[in-house]
């Protein structure tokens, strides 16, 4: 069974400009999710980006980019399932074979397990599993501002007349954004749908569900990076990278 990490590192990024390469605790953002991969033992590393700088980057921490995405995979608009397709297309094209199994690894969550990966891994060898997907709890009384500029309750199980409700009245959410791992052969019979419908979770810690999106979120991973001596909940997420092409340092 191969299997592949996959990080998906666009470089036009308009919020906070190239974001997936910022210098997060002294090495860009990028590079926590190569580190990571990099523990895992699978069979390959694989950055895709549109940006020689980003290759480069991904090269030097120890990752494989092959080829430059194509422009269809590289605009604003482009999802996961038109890179997949970039990447059908020319990874065979430069003699690498396609993969088993996609571990995709966001460059913007830089917090992991590596025990979460290995028991994904393990239950897609059960072809009754169509994906596994890495989850972490989050809040389901959240609200959105309407038309007129007032908060309203986002789900309809928010009973009318009541201003407050128990976290109790409301089904557990999840996060489901954090990591997936899914089959190749998914992607190719469903596309979009890529995931399936048997997609098995794996509740992480609340601070995998951490995305980087603007300067606030950055400052969060900066304050948690530092934090020393660790708890043993941030030794277990942190891979550090230990220099350009270098081991993980340890926490």
């Amino acid at each position: 069974m191969l299997v592949y990490a996959l990080i998906m590192a666009r470089s036009g990024s308009k919020g906070v400009p190239d974001k997936n390469i910022r210098p997060v605790a002294g090495h860009p953002l990028l590079a926590y999710s190569i580190a990571f991969a990099r523990k895992l033992g699978i069979d390959r590393i694989i950055v895709s980006t549109d940006s020689p700088r980003y290759r480069d980057i991904a090269i030097g921490y120890g990752a494989e980019c092959p080829y430059l995405r194509g422009a269809k995979a590289s605009s604003d608009t482009a999802i996961d399932e038109d890179i997949l397709a970039d990447l059908a297309e020319n990874l065979p094209r430069v003699g690498i074979a396609l993969p088993d199994i996609w571990v995709r690894l966001k460059p913007t969550s830089p917090f992991r397990t590596v025990k979460s990966v290995e028991t994904a891994l393990g239950l897609l060898r059960d072809d009754g599993v169509d994906s596994v997907r890495i989850v972490s709890e989050t809040e389901a009384r959240v609200h959105v501002v309407n038309r007129e500029g007032y908060l309203e309750p986002l789900l309809p199980t928010w009973e009318r007349g009541r201003s407050v409700m128990l976290r109790g009245e409301f089904p557990t959410a999840y996060s489901p954004f954090d990591l997936h791992v899914f089959r190749h052969a998914g992607w190719v019979a469903r596309g979009a749908g890529y995931m399936g419908r048997r997609v098995v979770p794996i509740v992480a810690h609340k601070v995998t569900g951490i995305d980087i999106h603007g300067e606030e979120d950055f400052e969060i991973v900066e304050a948690l990076m530092s934090v020393r001596p660790r708890p043993e909940f941030l030794r277990a997420v942190i891979h550090e990278p230990g220099g350009r092409g270098g081991g993980d340092v340890p926490a």
